[in-house]
């Protein structure tokens, strides 16, 4: 029995070590060398194959891991309690981060987005402590202006890291978020950044081929 016992101890032993290895400095920043865009890396050493997803019948596309898996409505509807639920969530049951979409009713075409972004950080900012925004950044693909703000918010639980990044498909605003807890990001965020930079609308390389 001791001998049983021995080895269970010397098991949980190991167990507890490897946890502590795959958050550890070292890990991370050997980890943040790799890209998404290599197809697979490790994620707090937990290999994961990363390959673009096209959504919203085919208008755009993002880079996540292969194996994420659409959340049903039921269990969007648990999760977001307040307004403006996004319309899809993709996660899956080993990673703590998820990436979903919103695409709304709110007209406004893409040569505007620069001054949504502003609106959308102004309403943010006087939402209250309990959101703080960290950065604001914009780029160009292809033909549209892409904007997102890194920001950190508060819930009774949990505190929460939020890339929100917006774009006009079709002159609708279409908002995109990636999400993870706070005690996360050293690893997340450059993930985050990449799977952001992935974003693009695949009708505008067929647009600039036709030219």
């Amino acid at each position: 029995m001791g001998n049983v016992d021995e080895e269970i101890l010397k098991q949980r032993e190991a167990m507890e070590e490897f946890e502590r290895q795959r958050f550890s400095k070292e890990t991370i920043e050997k980890e943040k060398q790799q890209s998404i865009f290599d197809s697979e890396i490790e994620i707090n050493k937990i290999p994961v194959r990363f390959a673009e997803r096209k959504l919203i019948e085919d208008k755009i596309s993002i880079w996540m891991p292969e194996d994420f898996e659409a959340l049903s409505q039921e269990t969007i509807d648990a999760i977001y309690l307040l307004g403006n639920k996004p319309d899809m969530v993709f996660g899956n049951s080993y990673l703590t981060f998820s990436v979903g979409f919103h695409y709304t009713e709110h007209k406004v075409p893409n040569e505007y987005m620069g001054d949504f972004l502003k609106i959308t950080k102004l309403i943010l900012e006087k939402s209250g402590p309990k959101v703080k925004i960290m950065a604001e950044k914009v780029r160009q693909t292809g033909r549209h202006t892409v904007s997102w703000l890194e920001l950190i918010s508060h819930s009774v639980t949990d505190t929460v890291y939020n890339y929100m990044f917006f774009s006009s498909l079709e002159d609708r605003v279409l908002i995109g978020f990636i999400n993870f807890n706070i005690k996360y990001q050293e690893r997340y965020r450059p993930i985050a950044e990449e799977m952001i930079q992935s974003f693009r609308f695949p009708d505008d390389e067929k647009e600039s081929g036709d030219e």
